[in-house]
Order: structure tokens, then C-alpha cells, then sequence
């Protein structure tokens, strides 16, 4: 080495890193070991020297020993094979050649072992190196379901090569080699990142090995491609992803990820059918149509990102539609995962530990196809947003195109709260008047779908009728009053008052005119019904009492039965024979798409089902009380679209009151003929469940 100091810069990000040797000292040695504990790797140098003994001893004295971190040990290791590979162009090889390594073996599901240790520190160090480039990371999440497993310790953390500034390609390039990419893969790096614009690194554990991934993202060379072109692009590689198992690195895969840009609902349906079976999988096809069809609602289908997957040498072949844009929520893709999950054979209680974390999460994209072993799997990513460094850099994603918003927030969607008891004077004065009667109960709204029609003004407040003091008897009968309920209807209302469990008194303002009604709930009489042998078939359970507020010769009397002991595909096959002629067409499938998430949410005799008539009038309508499935209306929502598609209410105006009750308990539906012989179906949700919720637990 020269005597003079010698003194080398080095860019990193904004740091200007100075190497100063003017202290060196200088130690030849030509022997070196190397220990390891946890917290360090130690270099031990040192001579050596051939022992004149006849047992041909080598001996070596050490003299100086280096601790370094791991990672600077890592790093070292790395610069030392770059300078060994430059010296050995430049004088020829070294010999003492290492075994030549195995040829590296395509991705593919090793045999079962058991899970390899370290998982959580790998995925440490990942979040480490990445958090050095200080600039702002996108951070997203995801879960995957293969072979009755729920893989859920799977991240990605995506940077912007712009916002990383100079020597972008050079740090990522040593991320890369400090997570331990195979040599083939860091190959197909160099050649391909600088083309790149953002670069993604994941993690994910499986029940047998942790794998890392690095992903290129080329949006800027396509969208250079498009130009000011507005007819559609070519399909193009969007995400070049390089992964491998951290334990075994000859375990690679390269996979590519084909954008096929603003395709139309029925392109992407094609697509999809042509990677899944179609008689195997019909519900991953069913999730991709739905989960299109509710993004749909929300955007257009510019914004949403359909990309094909294939990787070289295996059978993995799947699909990812991204739906960042329609702001969804993972809880209003619950029907969809529901069904996956139970065609899976994923646990009820699996599943829902980790949905309860994750439902309010942004929803992402859907993967599904099949994996590299042959085996069918979906995949749910989430949640994504900024972590570490400036969160007024450039996001991850790109907004224009059909990729994701450059915010990782979405604006808050338009809400519009519904309180018909605040501005109505009559419904305000029925509201006060249960209210001051101070018994416990429940308050529900409804939404009533018609043909073109989307009735909001409408609320039920039931209470729990005390069972002594004829004094409350006397105020429940003075509201009936004060609301001038009729008087034919005060007195049957009354002659039945004391057999009553439940008073529900309602309002409702419909296309031409305003509406009181009051109801007795006769819960006790399904408790006989279901001692009785034999049963019957069913219990008159409700008296509905409705009137006109401004014209009394306008009114109705209508008896509820209940139906015990129906399970939910019991109800589902009266409703279908009943009401809808025993065919599949809409509205029906929805009412059987919600009694199959709440059968899978709730025991036998939790539901009950009613049916209703009107004297005088074709009213004709079944009502399913499903409190105890303990669902959210966000939870329904794809079934809620569905209704305001078929009853041509327009989305934007539904959407808006939607979002104002989405966060309240689903309570009942109803449907069928109403009294002008309308097909209709009816939602009920309250914000801490209603009177109804108190029907005692019948079992079989």
C-alpha cells in the first residue's frame, strides 16, 4: 500500500460517506478464520507455517482478530467475491476452485418438513435494509390460502428508484445481494433494473419454508408506450418478480406478471376461465366476476389492473385483478371470502382471527390461478400504505393508467346519514314519544328496494313491554293515541297488549305519502309451538297494525307467522317455492346468497323465518329475522349492489347512504309482493341490534 493517506468518497442518498486510511495499520497474512455468534462475525488473522514434525501439523499463529456486524460481514463478503472475480480476469484463476454449485432447481413445493426456524428475524432484516434507503416505503399486506392452510406472514415493501435518488440502481442491486439472491437471479437483475421504476421486496412465510421475493415494476416504460394514444395498449410485462427460499437458495423461480390493460368485465371473465378449471373452480371464477362487478360500481373499468402470472419450468399459472382505486374495504368483499375460505377448508375460527384484524383495511387485489406445485390457491393483498422516511414522496404505486392511486389514501367516500326522525315533524313526534315511555328496546332503520325506487325514510322502535304495572299498558296505549292509530285498531290493539313480549311502533315516508305503524311480538308463542306434538307448522307471532298519517281510511292489518326450527337452506327453498316460482333469477340468488353467509355464522334455530299477508290487499311477503349471524351491513355489501343493480337504483345516490350506515348490524330481510304487487326486498340495521335480537335460542 502507498504511505500516503488515500481518502474515498461515496454518494449514498444524500450522504457523502468519506473513507479515510490515514490510520491504517497494515497486517499481512495469508491464513484466516472466521467465527460467528449472534451478534457478530469475527475475522481471525493470522500465518501459518508447515510443523517439521512427522505428523504434517500446519500451524498457524493468529495475531489479530476483526469483529464486524453481521451485515457488515455480509457486505464484505460480497465486495471481497466482486474484487476476487476483477482480479481473476485480470491474472487468471486463483485455483482451489469450489465445487461446482448444483444446478439451481425451478420454485417448487418442497416436501413437508418441519417449519424452518428464523422466520421473524429474516423478515426483520428485510424491513431493515430496506428502511436504510431512508425514503418512503409502501407497506402492504396479504394472506394466502393453498392446501387447507392460511398463510398470513407475507409483506411487500415497495420503493420508488426516483425518490431513492443517485445510485438507485446500485443500493437496490446491494439490497439484493445482502437478502442473499442466487447469482441467476442477481443476472436477470442487472439486466433488467434499469429499466425498472419501482422495485418491490416481500417476504412470506409457508408452513415449510420462508421465501424471499424482489419484484421490477416497469409502469413508466409502458406508460411512455401509451403516450397520447387513447386507443388501448398492447399487453405488456408490468412485474418481473425473482424470488427464492431463504434456507434454500437453489429453490428459485421467475415469475412474470402481464398487464392486459382496461379490459372489459366479460375480457376479464374469459380470462379467467381460461386459467381455472371450470368445473373445479367455480368459486375463485365466481369471486374474480363478483369482485370486478362490485369495482365496477365504484370506477370504471380503466381502474382496474387485470394482470396474467406465469412462471417458466412449472405449472403456476393464476390471475391478479388490483381494485385499489374502487376505495373498498376488506369487510365488503366478506361473501366472497367467505365462500373461498369454506371451499378451502380453512376453519371458521382461522379465518375469522385474522379477518377481524384486517376487515377495515383497504382492500387491494385478488390472485388466484394455480401455485407452482399444482395446487389451487387464492391470495388477498390489503392494507397498503407509507412507512419510514417522507411521507410527501412519491407513493409506490403510479395513478394513472389503471394502476393505483399515487395516495395511499383514497379521499373519504360521499356519506349521507339517514335520520327520517329529524326532519320529519311526524316521524320526529313518534320518535319522542316511544323514546319517553323509558323502556329498554332498539332502534332500526331499513332501506326498501322497489323497481327504480329506493325508499330511506323509514325507521321501527321497539321496546320490551314490562310484564306488571298496567301503568306502562297505559303509555304504550297513549302513543297509539297521540299518533291517532285508528280506532277498530286501538281496540284489538289493546285486547292483545298483555300477551305481548315486544311493542314496535314504525314510520315510514314512501313515493306519495307517510305511514305509521305499531306491532305485538308474541315470542311466547313460538316457545309453545316448538313443545308441541306434534308441531305445528306455524305461530302467528306478529300483529301488525298501518295507517296513513293523513287519510285513516287508509289502513292495513297484518299477521306475521313464524316457521320454527327452519335451517337456513330450509328458508332458502321456501323462499325460492314461495315467493319466486322456484327459479334462480333475481332477486332470489340474493336472498340465498345472504341466508348461506348467515347459515355459516350462525347454529340451527338462531334464524327465523316469517311470512306475512295483508287482508284486502296481494301483500304477500316472507321476513328472516338474522340478527344472530352477527353481521355488518359493510358485510353484505356485494349483495347490496346486487339488489340496487336489479331494482335500477342509481349507485351513486345508494352508494352515498350506504356508506352512512355501513359500520351497523344487518338485521333482517324481507321480500316478495307488496300490497300494489310490487316485487320488493326490504334491509333492516340498527346500531346496537333491536328488541328482535331477544327471541330465545331455539335448537332441534
Amino acid at each position: 500500500m502507498s504511505d500516503s493517506p488515500i481518502k474515498a468518497k461515496e454518494e449514498r442518498g444524500r450522504a457523502r460517506i468519506v473513507w479515510d486510511d490515514s490510520n491504517v495499520r497494515s497486517v499481512y497474512a495469508n491464513a484466516a478464520h472466521v467465527t460467528s455468534m449472534r451478534e457478530e462475525v469475527s475475522l481471525l488473522l493470522g500465518t501459518s507455517q508447515v510443523s517439521e514434525s512427522k505428523e504434517n501439523v500446519v500451524a498457524v499463529q493468529l495475531t489479530d482478530r476483526i469483529a464486524l456486524s453481521p451485515f457488515a460481514a455480509k457486505r464484505l463478503a460480497i465486495q471481497l467475491n466482486h474484487v476476487i472475480q476483477e482480479y481473476e480476469l485480470k491474472y487468471g484463476s486463483l485455483g482451489e476452485e469450489p465445487p461446482s454449485p448444483p444446478k439451481p432447481s425451478r420454485m417448487s413445493a418442497p416436501r413437508k418438513t418441519q417449519p424452518v426456524p428464523g422466520a421473524e428475524e429474516r423478515a426483520g432484516v428485510l424491513f431493515r435494509l430496506v428502511e436504510n434507503l431512508k425514503v418512503e416505503v409502501g407497506f402492504e399486506q396479504s394472506f394466502k390460502i393453498v392446501n387447507a392452510n392460511l398463510l398470513e406472514n407475507r409483506f411487500l415493501l415497495g420503493v420508488s428508484k426516483k425518490a431513492i435518488g443517485k445510485r438507485a440502481d446500485e443500493r437496490l442491486a446491494e439490497i439484493c445481494g445482502l437478502m442473499g439472491m442466487p447469482k441467476a437471479l442477481l443476472a436477470l437483475l442487472s439486466q433488467y433494473l434499469a429499466q425498472g421504476n419501482y422495485v418491490h421486496f416481500g417476504f412470506e412465510q409457508n408452513e415449510e419454508s420462508s421465501i424471499y421475493k424482489v419484484y421490477l415494476e416497469f409502469w413508466e416504460r409502458i406508460k411512455e408506450g401509451i403516450g397520447r394514444s387513447k386507443q388501448r395498449p398492447a399487453p405488456a410485462l408490468l412485474h418481473l418478480g425473482l424470488k427464492w427460499d431463504v434456507s434454500n437458495p437453489m429453490r428459485q423461480a421467475v415469475t412474470r406478471y402481464t398487464w392486459h390493460p382496461w379490459l372489459l368485465p366479460d375480457e376479464i371473465q374469459q380470462r379467467v376461465m381460461a386459467i381455472l378449471d371450470p368445473h373445479t373452480d367455480a368459486p375463485p371464477r365466481q369471486a374474480a366476476d363478483e369482485l370486478v362487478s362490485l369495482a365496477l360500481a365504484r370506477v370504471t373499468h380503466h381502474d382496474l389492473l387485470y394482470l396474467d402470472v406465469e412462471e417458466e419450468g412449472n405449472p403456476r399459472r393464476s390471475f391478479d385483478i388490483n381494485v385499489y382505486r374502487a376505495n373498498l374495504q376488506v369487510q365488503e368483499i366478506y361473501p366472497l371470502l367467505s365462500v373461498l375460505c369454506r371451499r378451502h377448508s380453512i376453519p371458521f375460527d382461522a379465518f375469522h382471527r385474522l379477518y377481524e384484524r384486517i376487515k377495515t383495511k383497504r382492500l387491494g387485489h385478488l390472485a388466484a390461478g394455480v401455485d407452482r406445485a399444482g395446487k389451487d390457491f387464492f391470495s388477498v393483498y390489503y392494507g397498503v400504505e407509507g412507512i419510514f422516511g417522507d411521507s410527501s414522496r412519491e407513493a409506490m404505486l403510479n395513478d394513472e393508467g389503471g394502476a393505483v392511486s399515487a395516495k395511499y389514501s383514497l379521499p373519504a367516500r360521499r356519506r349521507r346519514v339517514i335520520r327520517i326522525e329529524k326532519r320529519d315533524d311526524k316521524a320526529g313526534n313518534l320518535f319522542q314519544l316511544v323514546k319517553k315511555l323509558g323502556l329498554r328496546g332498539g332502534f332500526e332503520h331499513s332501506f326498501k328496494f322497489l323497481n327504480r325506487i329506493l325508499l330511506c325514510d323509514r325507521f321501527l322502535f321497539g321496546v320490551k313491554r314490562p310484564t306488571r304495572g298496567a301503568g306502562h299498558d297505559n303509555a304504550i296505549m297513549d302513543v297509539c293515541r297521540q299518533i291517532d292509530m285508528p280506532v277498530e285498531f286501538q281496540e284489538r290493539f289493546q285486547s292483545e297488549l298483555q300477551e305481548a313480549k315486544f311493542v314496535l311502533f314504525g314510520f315510514e315516508k314512501n313515493e306519495r305519502n307517510r305511514v305509521y305503524k305499531a306491532y305485538l311480538e308474541f315470542t311466547g308463542r313460538l316457545a309453545e309451538a316448538v313443545k308441541q306434538d306434534p308441531r305445528p307448522e306455524n305461530a302467528l307471532i306478529y300483529t301488525g297494525f298501518k295507517w296513513d298519517v293523513s287519510d285513516h281510511s287508509r289502513k292495513v292489518l297484518a299477521e306475521y307467522f313464524a316457521y320454527p326450527l327452519f335451517r337456513a337452506e330450509e328458508m332458502a327453498a321456501r323462499v325460492s317455492k314461495s315467493f319466486y316460482g322456484g327459479t334462480r333469477n333475481d332477486p332470489y340468488p340474493i336472498v340465498d346468497d345472504i341466508l348461506d353467509l348467515a347459515g355459516s355464522r350462525s347454529r340451527p334455530g338462531e334464524l327465523l323465518y316469517f311470512e306475512a299477508t295483508e287482508a284486502g290487499n296481494p301483500r304477500k311477503s316472507f321476513d328472516i329475522n338474522l340478527y344472530l349471524a352477527n353481521l355488518r351491513m359493510a358485510e353484505i355489501y356485494p349483495l347490496l349492489v346486487r339488489m340496487a343493480r336489479h331494482y335500477s337504483i342509481d349507485l351513486d345516490g345508494f352508494d352515498e347512504r350506504y356508506e352512512g350506515v355501513k359500520d351497523q348490524k344487518f338485521g333482517h330481510l324481507s321480500g316478495g309482493t307488496d300490497r300494489e304487487g310490487r316485487d320488493f326486498l326490504t334491509v333492516y340495521f340498527s346500531q346496537k341490534g333491536s328488541s328482535r335480537q331477544n327471541i330465545p335460542l331455539v335448537k332441534p
